[in-house]
């Protein structure tokens, strides 16, 4: 097993204590951090990396992506201005992801997780739809992801909205991603689901049935992310989205549930109940218009950070959701503590799925020891003093660039803001051609 040694790196961890560590040792071995000292570990390391004062934050979880959405940046407007959030799926996304081939979907996977890796995310739960190319997708993200050496959960998006040839077909990718990756050690395949208003109650059921058959799942689904999802639960017989989700036994601690922007008192018990996930996604929720997630909601359900494809940079979207929320509030109303939602409950909800994919204990998010060794590395030199009281100053307001160094799995990636494993210049590259092909298939 290799042994990799780290020095002279100043370690900072938001929600630990202590929460900053200077001129520190991280000795790892294999994937796995050993120890975290200040003074020098003894033993024979097989690498030494001098770090000279360089400021180490874990490696960040995006708790929602959509990798799929990597090719819609600049994307033409659609002809007509969508009036509500139906409108802007029917009208820009929904066009867009049925336009997705193998090429245009290989193109996103590869551009979306080479940013999110600049970006010092190392573990992404995406939630995939490509209508017209299923069959081997989730495989095709697997193993794409690996070649970067990064933590992927697996979804693909089940919807009756393209018919029920592709409703069937979107089940059964979930459904063989479970079966190949559930023993694998760092792939958590879930079982997606799009918004309940675009499934009906028979095939809420066949997912049920299908998920039984399965020794272990979970469900990835988008909830009451615009008020339409309840309007329709009601008008199908329910109090809630949730309410008609367990109504089909769908909620289990094992799920995430994604959005809950107008989710009753009644949903939060419901979610607690089962020890189901929530994720909240501001910068998607500010840019679609659909409203903003009460504090009660994201407290009460320690809720995890997303960003739902807009972006894969994490520290931006805490500090975009801080400043969104802020802009709703008085002086003096409590706000949410967005650097617990990056980096404490990301780290809770990845360590309780990654564990519970292939039954051994993973630790993902801290620099501690026996977690794994994901290391965003940021030459930052600050320029007002940094303690622990100031670590939300310095990493909201002071860590305005990309890391220069990025590790996963106790192996560089990125050294000097360089890929050491692929070539970005080819990867954008091909994005830049697919983008142009994929945008005249649906304009």
């Amino acid at each position: 097993m290799k042994k990799t040694l780290l020095k002279n790196l100043h370690v900072i961890n938001p929600c630990a204590d202590p929460a900053l560590l200077e001129n520190a040792y991280v000795a790892i071995a294999g994937d796995t951090i050993e120890s975290v000292s200040s003074s020098e570990p003894s033993g024979e390391f097989d690498v030494v990396h001098d770090l000279c004062g360089k400021t180490a934050l874990p490696g960040m979880i995006n708790a929602h992506h959509h990798l799929y959405s990597a090719l819609a940046v600049g994307m033409p407007l659609p002809k007509n201005n969508p009036r509500n959030f139906n409108e802007i799926l029917e009208q820009v996304w929904w066009e867009m992801d049925l336009a997705l081939d193998r090429d245009s979907t290989q193109a996103c996977f590869e551009a979306g997780l080479v940013d999110s890796l600049k970006a010092g995310t190392t573990t992404i739960i995406d939630h995939h739809c490509s209508p017209s190319y299923i069959e081997g997708s989730l495989s095709l993200l697997a193993e794409t992801s690996e070649k970067l050496g990064l933590n992927i959960s697996t979804a693909f998006e089940i919807s009756d909205r393209n018919g029920q040839e592709i409703f069937e077909a979107s089940l059964q990718e979930n459904i063989a991603a479970i079966s190949k990756f559930s023993a694998t050690q760092y792939v958590h395949p879930m079982l997606g689901l799009h918004a309940s208003f675009t499934l009906s109650d028979a095939s809420l059921r066949k997912i049920r049935d299908a998920a039984g058959k399965l020794d272990s799942w979970g469900i990835h689904a988008h909830v009451s992310e615009d008020k339409a999802d309840e309007a329709d639960a009601l008008n199908k017989g329910y109090n809630s989205v949730l309410e008609r989700l367990e109504e089909f036994d769908l909620l289990n601690e094992n799920g995430l549930i994604i959005h809950g922007l107008h989710i009753k008192d009644s949903d939060l018990e419901l979610i607690q109940k089962h020890g189901s996930q929530f994720v909240h996604n501001p910068s998607s929720n500010a840019n679609n218009r659909v409203g903003m997630t009460p504090n009660q909601n994201l407290n009460k359900l320690k809720s995890g950070l997303g960003t739902d494809g807009m972006q894969s940079n994490m520290l931006r979207e805490g500090k975009e959701g801080m400043l969104i929320r802020s802009s709703h509030l008085e002086g003096g109303e409590d706000s949410v503590d967005y650097m617990q939602l990056l980096f404490k409950n990301n780290a809770e909800i990845a360590s309780k799925l990654f564990s519970g994919s292939h039954g051994s204990s993973r630790k993902l998010g801290y620099i501690l020891p026996k977690y794994q060794a994901d290391l965003a590395i940021f030459d930052y030199l600050p320029r007002t003093p940094i303690s622990e009281s100031t670590i939300f100053g310095n990493i909201f307001f002071g860590l305005s660039g990309l890391p220069c160094d990025v590790m996963t799995r106790g192996e560089f990636r990125i050294r000097d803001y360089q890929l050491l494993d692929v070539s970005e210049q080819e990867i954008k590259a091909n994005a830049v051609e697919q983008a142009k092909k994929l945008w005249s298939n649906f304009n």
